[in-house]
């Protein structure tokens, strides 16, 4: 029996001591758009270490619009893709090979935003106000579907068309009553003038949406789905750290993203609104995942108002193989 030197009996010991590295698997995610509180569980599985845990090096690639994203991902120049989701449906109903495997924001921002002053607290109070809606949104099919919802008509209200911007100062002047937009691009800068702004989700009021979600070609998800796996799963971490700690999921935002323009402040008071998208439903709410009723829901909000295509069933545009079996659930 062949007897080992003193050096290669001290590089084994030494080798059997040390922690042993394995090369992660590279991941880059393609955003909508630039950082800001729609991130905020991204950056805080990097920063707190949930995507080396779980054997990946994440790039976290900002985005130009959701459109975009989904073009990218279908036409495989990005790995994985953060869209709005009637955008990705949009695409995938033109054929592309994409689908949803994560719903991030499970309702969209999209709803009524007012002046605490002015009285409205439900969809009922909104007889007889005038209320802003930027024209060419999405907002302007969503509107009658939201008041018959809520047993009003259009004719129990006066509609304004203005642009984004404008209705923001027609509504602190008092020109108009109420503006269809997100609590983000209304409630926030309101709240930065020292004026207190109430908001009505078009998600809790008859009209289901879910928006920024997730996106993956199918050749991707049948090809890498333990990685894509192991993503979701340290991403919905990320989330719930976030949630649990708003001030440090913002400090690592603004690590990864250093060039954000947006404020520490502005990122905080968005994250209210973030989070309330990532669990609609409160505290047990499952993160990342969308029910298949609410997704039947969902598709007939988007073939009745949004003239969304018939080709093909609701279940062609998602995947839900890939979430984690045992759910993160919303703190």
């Amino acid at each position: 029996m062949k007897t080992l030197n003193y050096l290669q009996t001290i590089t084994i010991a030494a080798f059997l001591a040390a922690p042993h590295s394995f090369a992660a698997d590279d991941l880059k995610l393609t955003m909508n758009w630039t950082a800001d509180s729609a991130h905020l569980g991204f950056a805080m599985a990097q920063v707190r270490g949930f995507y080396s845990d779980a054997g990946l090096n994440v790039t976290l690639e900002e985005g130009r619009g959701s459109g975009v994203a989904a073009q990218m991902v279908a036409t495989g120049q990005a790995e994985l893709g953060y869209a709005d989701a009637g955008a990705a449906m949009k695409v995938a109903s033109q054929g592309a090979p994409i689908k949803i495997i994560s719903t991030i924001w499970k309702s969209g921002q999209f709803g009524i935003q007012y002046l605490e002053k002015s009285g409205i607290k439900k969809p009922s109070d909104l007889k007889g106000k005038k209320i802003g809606v930027p024209p060419g949104s999405a907002m302007v099919p969503l509107m009658p579907l939201f008041l018959s919802a809520n047993g009003l008509s259009e004719k129990d209200v006066t509609i304004v068309s203005a642009k984004q911007g404008a209705n923001l100062g027609l509504l602190m002047k008092g020109e108009i009553d109420a503006v269809a937009e997100t609590p983000e691009n209304v409630v926030v800068p309101l709240a930065a003038e020292g004026m207190q702004a109430g908001n009505m989700y078009f998600y809790d009021n008859g009209v289901p949406l879910v928006s920024l979600s997730l996106i993956a070609r199918q050749d991707r998800i049948e090809k890498d789905s333990d990685k894509l796996k192991r993503f979701l799963s340290a991403t919905n971490k990320g989330w719930r750290a976030a949630m649990n700690d708003p001030e440090g999921a913002v400090d690592a935002l603004l690590q990864v993203f250093p060039d954000t323009k947006k404020s520490r402040d502005a990122l905080l008071r968005g994250a209210t609104y973030s989070f309330s998208s990532v669990c609609p439903m409160g505290s047990g709410d499952k993160i990342g995942v969308t029910t298949p009723e609410t997704w039947n829901n969902i598709y007939g909000v988007l073939t009745k108002a949004l003239d969304f295509p018939t080709t093909y069933p609701i279940g062609n545009y998602f995947n839900s193989e890939l979430l984690p079996e045992k759910a993160v659930l919303c703190p």
